[in-house]
């Protein structure tokens, strides 16, 4: 695994600053990094306070502690004053897919885990293939809601019966159907492997009207992380993430993954499962920690 920023037990956030008048907000790379750079433009532009991190590696920006995947609080007005918005992004390029990508088993947990906060709403950013867009679509962009965000906010899908999504979007959408959730997908089409800043733009314009809020879209504004340079080829030159290490890693975790997981939907069969997640961003404070899987494991 080529991303040895993350592991399941680098999470560091307290969830009773979630409650049911948040909208929570995620972005991570995936098709031209549309959502990645998104949440980004959002954070470079507008007032935020960073409340939780994922990760081993650490900096300041503009006075934020700030880690490879990073939470935010932040602070705009909306038309309802009880609502509160809380960003969910990977600072840097994780890829969501591919050789390099981290385990689905990982993004499956962030899922749980972000759904266990039981927020008010979930809106999710990505993007999608260029080539697959029908030449006779209105709009580059596309929207999936589960059942839950349709009943609770209106808004119907666009999404083509046709098409498929991979990633921490699927994971989201699927256990947020699955235990209803109001999850919304808001998906542009874009360059398949480039940053695509112009369908980007689409997105973000897109949330804007979605949540009636002041987003600064008139141009994307993109996170310079050049300065973490020294802190990759640190990484990249440790022996022990070479090509031996990625094999043993794979024939070591990727079991204990599975076991984890076959564990964790069987204890999720009981009924109202929506309140019961395995996982819990209070897992280290809370009095059930020793009914909860192991995280020691992955470290």
């Amino acid at each position: 695994m080529k991303n040895t920023w993350l592991f399941l037990n680098q999470m560091s956030f307290d969830a009773t600053k979630i409650d049911s008048d948040t909208t929570v907000i995620l972005g991570f790379s995936g098709y031209g990094s549309v959502g990645t750079t998104v949440l980004n433009h959002i954070v470079e532009v507008l007032k935020v306070e960073s409340i939780g991190f994922w990760g081993n590696l650490s900096w300041f920006h503009k006075g934020n502690l700030e880690s490879p995947i990073t939470m935010y609080e932040l602070d705009v007005k909306s038309e309802d004053p009880k609502e509160k918005f809380v960003l969910v992004t990977s600072r840097l390029p994780i890829p969501v897919v591919g050789y390099n990508a981290l385990p689905d088993a990982f993004w499956k947990w962030i899922t749980q885990e972000i759904l266990s906060w039981e927020a008010k709403r979930y809106i999710i950013i990505g993007g999608l293939r260029e080539d697959v867009r029908n030449s006779s679509d209105d709009s580059w962009v596309t929207l999936i809601p589960t059942k839950k965000y349709t009943e609770l906010f209106g808004i119907k899908r666009t999404f083509r019966d046709d098409l498929s999504i991979k990633g921490p979007i699927s994971f989201l959408l699927a256990e947020g159907t699955a235990y209803r959730f109001p999850v919304l997908s808001i998906l542009s089409y874009c360059n398949t492997y480039e940053v695509d800043l112009d369908a980007s733009l689409l997105a973000l314009k897109e949330l804007e009207i979605l949540l009636k809020l002041v987003l600064e879209s008139k141009e994307i504004q993109e996170f310079d992380y050049s300065f973490l340079e020294s802190s990759f080829d640190f990484i990249q030159d440790d022996a022990s993430f070479d090509e031996e290490f990625d094999e043993d890693y794979k024939e070591e975790y990727d079991e204990e993954f599975d076991e984890d997981f076959k564990n964790t939907d069987e204890s999720d069969k009981s009924s109202n499962s929506n309140k019961t997640f395995s996982f819990s961003s209070n897992s280290t404070f809370s009095e059930n920690k020793n009914e909860r899987d192991d995280l020691e494991r992955y470290k």
